[in-house]
């Protein structure tokens, strides 16, 4: 299968109006509903851990704040449901906002070759053998290169755990998923050393509890059927970022002496509160 590494397109966040343990049994409904749009299941229930990085200033989470959006992560994907294995490949990502667009730049490496990245060291042969099905290695060693420069010069750590569930469908240019049980864990450069990151030991410092859903699509309006979705299931839009709920939990409990906590958590709750919530 081939991953692009870059990806340009509309994004649209809503809340789905259900109890998260009904979760599995909308999968099943809105794939049979999806079914006639070409839209198909890509994969099992999906355990998602995204840790993101920013400096110790949170100037990456000021930008998102100001809507000026640009995350770094490092992404990977479990089976849901299976005895907990050792991740086998992480996804370097960059994502930057436009408007409504949204631009993921990205490739994907080892643990043995994460670590590699992050201590300095320069994309090789490995690196490219590896993404070799997904982009040329110039355009690998490009994102390789840029990625790494922009984690060095601004001092970039990962701060923030972000796990939840996902089930996803697609087609050609449209992709429908349903994240929930969203939990936000702070972390330290420790976080690597787990062997897998979808059944943390630790409490989480907040849950999300909420179901989203996300529309993402080439260009231009939202797709005919999504309105016939919205008639037959409580969807209510609404523009959402994990990380920045998640570092609202973060700022109250371990950050809460942080020098900025006290101008962050302003931010934070009028972000959370100033979405567009509409039915």
């Amino acid at each position: 299968m081939t991953f692009p590494v870059f990806k340009d397109r509309i994004e649209k966040k809503y809340q789905l109006g259900v109890d998260e343990s009904h979760v599995a049994d909308l999968w099943r409904e809105m794939t049979l509903f999806l079914a006639p749009y070409g839209l198909a299941p890509v994969q099992e229930i999906t355990s998602v851990g995204s840790v993101y990085f920013d400096n110790k200033d949170y100037d990456l989470l000021h930008y998102s704040l100001l809507g000026r959006l640009m995350l770094v992560r490092i992404r990977a994907y479990e089976l849901y449901g299976r005895p907990p294995e050792p991740i086998k490949e992480y996804w370097v990502e960059v994502k930057t906002a436009q408007g409504e667009r949204r631009t993921k730049r990205r490739f994907r490496l080892t643990k043995s070759l994460l670590l590699e990245f992050l201590q300095g060291g320069d994309a090789g042969e490995r690196v490219f053998d590896y993404n070799k099905d997904d982009a040329s290695p110039e355009l690998i060693h490009k994102l390789y290169r840029e990625t790494q420069e922009s984690i060095f010069t601004m001092g970039l750590k990962p701060f923030i755990l972000v796990n939840y569930k996902r089930i996803a469908f697609q087609n050609e240019t449209e992709r429908l998923s349903i994240d929930w049980d969203v939990e936000y864990y702070p972390v330290t450069t420790a976080v690597y050393d787990y062997s897998s990151w979808k059944d943390m030991v630790e409490k989480p410092v907040g849950k999300a509890d909420k179901v989203i859903l996300e529309l993402k699509y080439l260009h231009g309006t939202v797709p005919a059927w999504f309105a016939e979705l919205r008639r037959k299931y409580p969807v209510r839009e609404r523009e959402f970022l994990k990380t920045l709920e998640g570092m609202g939990f973060v700022f109250q409990g371990p950050l809460k002496n942080h020098q900025k906590a006290n101008s962050f958590l302003p931010m934070i709750d009028a972000y959370m509160a100033n979405r567009r919530l509409a039915s």
